[in-house]
């Protein structure tokens, strides 16, 4: 017996176990099979060694003929010829050997859409169905699909690509550059930074009433924000919540009063008391009981889908109801935290994330072990 290195279209390396009168057109078939592609992928192999075309030239020579040894390396050549192959035949391999590395990698979105690519092609020639994808350019394309993550490391790794350009609003407690002036244990915040790509900042509610940065007992290894009971941000104007048939909202938090809510009480979130929460939706209103510790860290989501609505603890859904209004009140322009209409919040604030859609169970639920992870909650 015997070994030599293989290197395939994917990039994944082995080392192959052979018997030294074993052909090399052999020992390539098992490697091809094992990488699990179709075989007419494979142009041809060389050996690493001098770069000298094997294959083509020596498939009916042995290992021992060759003069391999183990230090001996074979690489895998893609057949990507124009000649032979249409446009798109050539785009399926290349997503194919994308699906095995994204895999290989750990990507739970390992699967590609053929049909959610940027451009899709009209046999070998440009054509009037060459790019009937308008949203072909969204992120993550064209691996839509999303899977269940345990601990996800980002929001682009919890969501689709196509909910991805809804993430309208994202204060990261835990990146001290998004506070304005700086993060100074007990200094005051004048500015919470919009990590989304709108820069939808939030800023203090008038006057003094500033919430502070703290950082002297860390939370998952992070400092956050603290509100005293008066302190409120907003994002004024803000319109992107005017009748809208579906949004997503997450806190992490702990302490008492009210959380979020719009200028018209829609994406209203509150802990009313040490076991009780208000929230409510475009003059739908609701308290739930028996529900929180609020000494405690927790993270609360709340869904709003075309009249349905759903409030999420610590990951488990605790109220699922259907009310009449169909979207969020069209006079939305004001969006507060630290705030739920009624009340201010006392408390901390950790990470503040909203979606102007409503997100998928796999997509929230991801959101969610993405915060848990994340904040040690």
């Amino acid at each position: 017996m015997a070994t030599v290195k293989y290197r395939g279209l994917s990039g994944t390396r082995v080392v192959l176990t052979v018997n030294t009168s074993d052909t090399l057109t052999t020992i390539t078939n098992a490697a091809i099979a094992d990488e699990g592609l179709n075989a007419n992928y494979y142009a041809d192999f060389f050996l690493l060694r001098d770069n000298s075309v094997l294959l083509s030239n020596s498939g009916a020579q042995t290992y021992a003929q060759l003069n391999l040894t183990a230090d001996d390396e074979l690489v895998a050549v893609l057949d990507d010829d124009p000649a032979t192959y249409t446009k798109q035949e050539r785009q399926v391999r290349k997503l194919e050997i994308a699906s095995i590395q994204r895999k290989d990698d750990g990507y739970a979105n390992h699967v590609y859409d053929l049909t959610s690519l940027p451009d899709t092609y009209n046999g070998n020639v440009p054509g009037a169905d060459d790019n009937p994808n308008t949203d072909g350019l969204l992120p993550k394309r064209p691996w839509i699909e999303v899977g269940a993550v345990a601990a996800p490391t980002s929001i682009a790794e919890a969501v689709d690509g196509g909910s991805l350009p809804d993430l309208q609003v994202w204060y990261d407690g835990a990146d001290t550059s998004t506070y304005i002036p700086n993060a100074t244990d007990e200094g005051q915040i004048t500015q919470w930074t919009d990590k989304s790509d709108f820069a939808h900042n939030a800023n203090p509610d008038g006057g003094s009433a500033k919430p502070t940065y703290e950082n002297t007992v860390l939370q998952g290894g992070y400092g956050y924000l603290e509100f005293d009971g008066n302190d409120q941000l907003s994002i004024n104007p803000f319109t992107q919540l005017q009748s809208q048939a579906g949004f997503t909202v997450f806190i992490v938090h702990k302490g008492t009063g009210g959380l979020t809510a719009t200028n018209t009480d829609d994406l209203k979130v509150g802990i009313d008391s040490a076991t009780s929460m208000t929230y409510g939706m475009n003059g739908y209103a609701n308290t739930q009981s028996g529900l929180t510790d609020a000494d405690q860290w927790m993270y609360t989501t709340l869904v709003f889908n075309a009249g349905n609505t759903i409030l999420r603890l610590k990951g488990s859904e605790v109220a699922n109801v259907t009310q009449g209004a169909a979207t969020t009140n069209a006079g939305n322009t004001t969006f507060y935290i630290g705030y739920d209409g009624n009340s201010n919040f006392t408390g901390f604030i950790a990470e503040v994330i909203l979606f102007n859609k409503a997100l998928g169970s796999t997509e929230y639920t991801n959101v969610e072990n993405y915060l848990k992870t994340k904040w040690g909650l």
